[in-house]
């Protein structure tokens, strides 16, 4: 049996206190580095010094980063990959000073995660995008062109115009996906599979009706790798006015859940 440590027990302690008590500050781009990583931190204004460190191991950064570039390409070709943790209250901006939809961009690869903070992509080139959201939550003002697989887990949230291409992606952990378009773009070269019932993909248009998903999105989605079929492993309702999508357990699987209540419950009586 270990024994605790009191002294790193306190200093562990006072360590989380110095950091919750930490103001924000916000941290620019400028690209005067490498001009390339997202974990360099001569890329970054840091006014003051206040990161240290920012490297792709996720220690906790619970600042406001913003990237308003037309030029750069943060992450470079083949796109970050390492983890971000803004730390529960940080958050990264991504824009165009030019207000335009095509400049400076960031891309992230299959290793990247981001995390436990907000992320706001706006008038940005977004269309190279995959890796893993980990409790956090993506907003973009245009609809995302995936690279490859993404994953949404932990209670986070996506919000995009549409979400579309990059192979087979995944949605668990009560996490949710919010679709604004109203045609049949999203989830083109896409397969969305559920990983629990607590997840679901909401359109936030009020004009997508329940028969238009089910008519040309239903065949897009899979539950724990199987084909979504409608009433069975899967529904496609109306909440608070919007078209939602959820997985929900099959027939028999809730069957076997119920036998096995009951013999436990038979098991109880005989002990007794």
């Amino acid at each position: 049996m270990n024994n605790p440590n009191p002294v790193r027990n306190i200093l562990a302690a006072l360590t989380v206190v110095a950091i919750s008590n930490s103001d924000a500050a916000t941290i620019t781009w400028t690209g005067s580095g490498n001009g390339v990583s997202l974990f360099e931190i001569n890329n970054w204004d840091n006014p003051g010094g206040v990161i240290t460190v920012l490297n792709f191991k996720g220690v906790p950064v619970a600042h406001d980063f913003v990237i308003n570039s037309s030029t750069d390409t943060v992450g470079g070709g083949g796109g970050v990959s390492g983890v971000l943790d803004l730390g529960g209250t940080g958050s990264l901006t991504v824009t165009d000073p030019n207000g335009g939809t095509v400049g400076g961009e960031l891309r992230l690869g299959a290793g990247a995660i981001l995390k436990n903070g907000t992320i706001s992509v706006t008038g940005s080139n977004f269309g190279y995008i995959q890796g893993t959201l980990d409790n956090a939550d993506f907003w973009s003002n245009w609809g995302l062109n995936l690279a490859g697989a993404m994953h949404l887990t932990n209670g986070s949230s996506l919000e995009a115009q549409w979400f579309a291409n990059g192979g087979t992606s995944d949605i668990g952990g009560a996490s949710t996906l919010t679709i604004r378009e109203d045609g049949a773009g999203s989830f083109n070269g896409t397969t969305l599979n559920f990983l629990d019932f607590d997840s679901k993909i909401v359109y936030s248009n009020a004009g997508r009706t329940i028969a238009e998903v089910v008519d040309e999105h239903l065949i897009k989605f899979t539950v724990n790798g199987e084909a979504a079929v409608l009433g069975t492993n899967i529904n496609v309702f109306t909440d608070g006015g919007f078209t939602t999508v959820q997985a929900i357990p099959e027939p028999r699987s809730a069957g076997i859940l119920a036998a096995l209540v009951g013999f436990s419950c038979l098991l109880r009586k005989r002990g007794t």
